[in-house]
């Protein structure tokens, strides 16, 4: 990018100001916004994938995966290893005794049996089923709960070293304010005791040099405050320098498909399974029984085998209650997602708008940074020759100041809106680092 070409007026024969190289130097950082350090930014946001919070959805979705695995291993049935030993009052059969049977019945008062038994489920009425797809809405819901909190650190990262980058911009036209004001308080100071001067002058000046060592100190308690945050949301404080981080163009997504309104279906989902669960419940169950037991007592042992058929009919009146409760939180559900995808639609275009004005404001203020720091060198010239006065000059460079201060937070604002978009859509995190920090081919 070419240099601002200053406008002086032809009359005007002037030395370059010592603060030229300063401006110009400033005004490249804060007009051309290049991609951001890869090893800064990826660093920060690799790092931000590693918050607490983060690993501890990932554990829930793990734990989730097993409920789902259980839920399938269902169908495979469940066995038992039987031991035990019992002592009665008069002598019982050891094993079993039918009539006709060649051999005497072995009695005892104490017998003891080892032994396995297996059941295996008909799902006649698709009770496993609702099982399973519960179990997998339940997987669903929480993986997307994974990936929003990720999203969410990985927007809480990129804010905050955007953040701090521009506020880091705006303490770096603070300084090269002061330094001007600093070098017009002492040339000032200098001709007042010469006389030369009146002191009302330098009053001005040595006033508007207070104002800006607090805007100084405001500032470190805002970057402050911005690099705790940063250090929440990845641990790391890197120097970002005066690179800016592009913004990446605004992609629009439908309302049904915001990672909100897919969370709220994913529930509904779970729930309505739950209830299908809880109803087919309440049905005839049937299973297929198998039993081998080694018994042992009076003068021998005896092994016994067994297959049965069992059907069983649930007789308690809290399994009807709970199915109805089921039936009612569906029922309540259904409304979560059809009020998630309002409320969606709402933000979407809150965010929408608040990225195009951010980027309306940086087109127009990076124009008027180039314009006023053009009129900042004339006046400074004018002023050295005694065309100008000193209020003037201050109030151009107020009004310089300002500007700076508005273009790096559009820049800011245009970005942070785009990355909170990004987490409402639920984009993949990969696409989401790839966006927000290309690597170079």
């Amino acid at each position: 990018m070419k240099p601002p070409i200053l406008s002086k007026p032809a009359r005007l024969r002037v030395n370059h100001s010592p603060f030229q190289p300063t401006v110009l130097a400033l005004l490249l950082a804060l007009a051309v916004p290049t991609p951001a350090s890869a090893n800064t930014l990826g660093d920060v946001l690799q790092a931000a994938l590693n918050h607490p919070a983060v690993r501890s959805r990932q554990a829930q979705l793990q734990a989730a995966e097993q409920d789902a695995s259980a839920a399938t291993a269902r169908y495979l049935g469940r066995g038992s290893l039987l031991l035990d030993q019992t002592n009665y009052e008069g002598q019982h059969v050891v094993g079993y005794f039918y009539p006709g049977q060649t051999t005497p019945a072995m009695l005892d008062n104490t017998i003891s049996r080892v032994g396995i038994s297996y059941s295996l489920p008909i799902d006649l009425f698709g009770v496993i089923a609702a099982s399973r797809e519960k179990a997998q809405g339940n997987r669903d819901a929480l993986e997307l709960l994974a990936r929003q909190e990720q999203l969410l650190r990985l927007n809480q990262a990129a804010s905050a070293l955007t953040r701090k980058q521009a506020l880091q911009l705006q303490a770096q036209a603070l300084q090269t304010q002061r330094e001007r004001v600093e070098a017009a308080v002492a040339r000032i100071r200098q001709e007042v005791d010469l006389g030369r001067t009146a002191g009302v002058d330098l009053a001005l000046a040595e006033s508007d040099l207070a104002r800006l060592q607090a805007e100084e100190a405001r500032l470190q308690g805002q970057l402050g405050d911005t690099r705790a945050d940063l250090l929440d949301a990845s641990g790391q404080d890197p120097e970002v320098g005066t690179q800016i981080v592009a913004t990446p163009a605004w992609q629009d997504v439908e309302p049904d498909q915001t990672l909100a309104v897919r969370i709220a279906q994913a529930r509904l989902l779970s729930l309505q399974a739950s209830s299908r669960e809880a109803n087919r419940n309440l049905l005839p169950a049937l299973s297929l029984g198998a039993d081998v037991f080694s018994n042992h007592g009076g003068s021998g042992d005896m092994t016994t085998r067994a297959i049965a058929l069992r059907l069983t009919m649930p007789l308690e009146v809290g399994s009807f209650k709970r199915a109805n409760a089921d039936a009612a939180r569906a029922l309540a559900t259904e409304e979560d997602v059809a009020a998630s995808r309002q409320t969606a639609r709402r933000q979407w275009q809150s965010l929408h708008s608040a990225y195009n004005s951010a980027q309306a404001d940086a087109q127009a203020l990076d124009k008027e940074v180039r314009y006023r720091s053009e009129v900042v060198a004339v006046e400074e010239k004018k002023w050295e020759l005694g065309a100008q006065t000193l209020e003037n000059l201050l109030r151009q460079r107020r009004d310089l100041l300002d500007a700076q201060y508005r273009l790096a937070d559009a820049r800011f604002r245009s970005l942070n809106a785009w990355s909170q978009a990004q987490v409402l859509a639920g984009t993949e995190v990969t696409q989401y680092i790839a966006t927000l920090n290309p690597q170079k081919p």
